[in-house]
């Protein structure tokens, strides 16, 4: 199993850098060999609208960048996750899964492609600034009602069946002040052998999810233990904290990619800054300082995790199950308890497993 975990960690998180470097690096060939240039003049037969040519431009550009990526994407989500025995996806499954996610992906980024182009042209002083706002904003309004209306799309929920661990998990909710819509499980187990749990959604759409490959392989106390780290994030204002944190890093992002589309613009050769080629450029530019913010972005979230760890700890008073389940959880999903510090950096949005369970096995030991 350890050889496994070493071998499985080490093939995920070469093939996830080699993403993150990916998109800048497959956007910028776009750029030098005039291939968004080529597809504007294209899209520009579509209409006398420079809207809906702009969807047509947008839809080539988007197909062409997922046919690039595809064997990337296949290989690590369905090759790999067979190899190792995670997954139980049929290829035909996967391949539902991926228009699907496609389509969604589509559906959010039209009216920011839409409202870009709109800044560009009408207001190239203050684009980046409108911009920024606007991610910003829908990043708010997809997670508040991402649980009820994208996640049903590839699972299904269903009321949780164990109702003494239902009652368990409410009384626990209750104490830190959490209202939650319902418990409910979802079927992950058609895809992936992995476990997990969340509190999804904000406001009065949040709601504890359990999925039943956690429900299946983990003990009620075990459970608990996940659900008082999850219920920790909402007590400790976690939610809040990333998405001022996410607001501000937005805002940097797209200060430091105008300051770069500023001086890029014109050596590419491009004419107008409202060009449906100047769009592709942006995005380029942004793909590439995500990966500046990205180290950053993740220490957050480490700290943000480990004071989560802290709260079920104590909210739970079972030190025990929380490394039981840490080392269950480490087994399940084959994660590296112990990563190099450069992967940890750019990947890792949780500390390492062994991290986690050392500073569980040093909580109040001197108690």
């Amino acid at each position: 199993m350890g050889h496994n975990k070493k071998g499985y960690s080490r093939q995920k998180h070469r093939l996830a850098v080699i993403n993150i470097l990916l998109s800048p690096a497959i956007l910028a060939l776009f750029i030098l060999l005039g291939i968004p240039t080529y597809i504007k003049d294209l899209a520009s037969l579509a209409s006398p609208n420079n809207y809906v040519n702009l969807l047509a431009f947008s839809a080539l550009m988007g197909a062409l960048y997922y046919i690039v990526t595809l064997p990337l994407g296949y290989y690590s989500d369905f090759v790999v996750e067979h190899r190792y025995a995670l997954s139980n996806q049929t290829l035909a499954a996967w391949i539902k899964k991926e228009a699907k996610k496609g389509l969604v992906s589509f559906v959010i980024s039209v009216p920011l492609i839409l409202s870009l182009y709109a800044f560009l042209r009408y207001y190239p002083m203050y684009w980046w600034l409108l911009m920024a706002t606007l991610c910003f904003s829908v990043s708010i309004v997809v997670s508040k009602f991402a649980p009820i209306l994208i996640v049903p799309l590839f699972y299904k929920y269903s009321p949780i069946k164990n109702k003494a661990l239902k009652d368990r998990l409410v009384k626990l909710a209750s104490r830190v002040g959490f209202r939650t819509e319902g418990v409910y499980e979802i079927n992950i187990s058609k895809d992936t052998k992995k476990a997990n749990a969340a509190v999804l959604g904000l406001g009065r759409q949040k709601r504890i999810v359990l999925c039943d490959t956690l429900l299946e392989n983990f003990s009620e106390d075990e459970i608990m233990s996940v659900m008082g780290h999850e219920l920790g994030h909402h007590k400790l204002r976690h939610t809040l904290k990333l998405i001022l944190f996410g607001g501000a890093s937005t805002l940097l992002i797209f200060f430091l990619a105008n300051t770069a589309f500023i001086r890029l613009h014109g050596i590419v050769g491009y004419r107008l800054w409202y060009d449906f080629d100047s769009i592709v450029l942006i995005y380029a530019i942004i793909s590439a300082v995500n990966i500046l913010v990205l180290p950053a972005h993740n220490a957050f979230s480490r700290r943000l995790e480990a004071s989560a760890d802290e709260f079920t700890l104590k909210i739970t008073n079972d030190r025990q199950s929380f490394i039981q389940t840490m080392k269950k959880l480490a087994d399940q999903n084959l994660a590296d308890p112990e990563p190099g510090r450069f992967y940890e950096m750019m990947l890792y949005s949780h500390p390492p497993i062994s991290r986690r369970v050392a500073f569980a096995e040093d909580f109040n030991r001197e108690k």
